[in-house]
């Protein structure tokens, strides 16, 4: 089976596209953008054209930028006026625009400078702000990822009718802007026919994209070869562990992969148990090296448990261990000190069990028998190990 999950991934060569903004050009009097030549005067580099020191000047005033940006950004826009970009950078601010968010933009962006604000810039704001775009993600992802400004949004509208809410559109927007404005308007909807088309349910297909956006715009050809991959391992598509297994193969190479699994053999567990924790909770490769010990040593050490019961549950890997199993088996630990726990435990319930019904049955019923053990269990109160008896709790 793990021979699939060595396989080597199919490579596909990225494609370029070269888009021309007309919204963009250039008002009269105000910005005029050089073309880009290999061929500079040493003048122009060193700001002795007054045309090129004013643009230092306004770059390294008015937007913040180093020296050395400044120049760099001169030979690419040459700004004669103040008037217009002054214009822009009060837009920008007034829409949550920070002065780091505003120095990250022009360096990576500097023709924003030339748009014209009331007709390029403030639709795109108004939009972002209509549909629930808080003003600090606003302003931090178009800062980084500029295109959003110059580019139609015309995507909006098809994850709208996929998600069926503005809510889960702005919470792709916060994970990856980019999907909004693909160069291949075409392949959002591309990608979805073929995970339809391969039986998987529409209610995980909406999770995966939701989650993980960038599978809005993978390649088609890849997207292929881990739908293969997660069919031919045994994971069952009518299941969101089918799309959770697509997203570790995405996002983790082989060699990550195998290392994780001898990270797992490290630990105790078989190939067998490798196969049957992977299919059940795929995220456990994704988990650091450190949590997959940390945790295992808890679990086998201090609940007592065999690794083979933990790869039955390879869920409880990826817990906090001190903000959850750690202060829960404290309590489990008090309880059946002071003979409140008659029954042994079984740990993976116990572990699992959402917080508000583990606080009604584990501390609330017991608090007239152990004022303090909400304390306890917030670590507001430290209990000596020397307070316990040795006591099998869990199985």
């Amino acid at each position: 089976m793990f021979a699939i999950f060595c396989r080597r991934r199919l490579r596909v060569s990225p494609k370029v596209s070269i888009l021309v903004i007309p919204q963009f050009l250039v008002p009269p009097n105000a910005v005029f953008i050089k073309k880009f030549s290999s061929r500079q005067s040493s003048s122009n580099v060193n700001g002795d054209d007054p045309t090129q020191s004013f643009t230092i000047s306004y770059l390294i005033d008015s937007c913040g930028l180093s020296s050395k940006d400044a120049i760099s950004i001169s030979k690419k826009v040459t700004i004669k006026s103040p008037e217009n970009p002054d214009s822009v950078l009060e837009l920008l601010r007034k829409y949550g625009f920070t002065n780091a968010n505003i120095r990250r933009l022009i360096t990576r962006f500097p023709y924003v400078l030339s748009s014209c604000p009331k007709k390029t810039l403030l639709p795109k704001l108004e939009f972002f702000l209509s549909i629930g775009v808080p003003l600090d993600v606003l302003a931090r992802n178009l800062s980084t990822y500029p295109k959003v400004l110059t580019r139609s949004l015309e995507n909006y509208h098809y994850l709208k009718a996929l998600f069926q809410s503005d809510k889960r559109v702005v919470s792709v927007f916060k994970r990856d802007p980019r999907v909004l404005v693909h160069r291949s308007p075409w392949l959002p909807s591309s990608n979805i026919a073929i995970l339809r088309g391969r039986g998987i349910p529409q209610s995980s297909i909406v999770s995966l994209m939701a989650h993980q956006p960038c599978f809005l715009v993978i390649d088609t050809q890849k997207l292929d070869s881990y739908i293969n991959r997660a069919a031919e391992m045994g994971f069952d598509r009518s299941k969101v562990t089918f799309t959770h297994a697509l997203q570790v193969f995405a996002q983790m190479s082989e060699s990550t992969l195998k290392h994780k699994m001898e990270v797992y053999r490290r630990c105790g567990w078989s190939e067998s148990d490798i196969s049957f924790s992977f299919l059940k909770f795929p995220f456990c490769m994704k988990l650091s090296e450190k949590k997959i010990m940390d945790n295992m040593d808890f679990l086998v050490n201090a609940l007592g448990l065999q690794p083979h019961a933990v790869a039955l549950e390879p869920v409880l890997l990826g817990l906090n261990l001190d903000r959850r199993m750690k202060p829960r088996f404290l309590v489990a630990r008090v309880l059946k000190e002071k003979g409140l726990l008659t029954e042994t435990i079984i740990a993976a319930t116990f572990l699992k069990m959402p917080e508000e019904k583990f606080l009604k049955r584990y501390v609330v019923n017991y608090q007239e028998d152990v004022p303090q053990l909400l304390d306890m269990y917030r670590g507001k109160l430290s209990v000596s190990e020397m307070e316990f008896s040795q006591q099998v709790i869990f199985k």
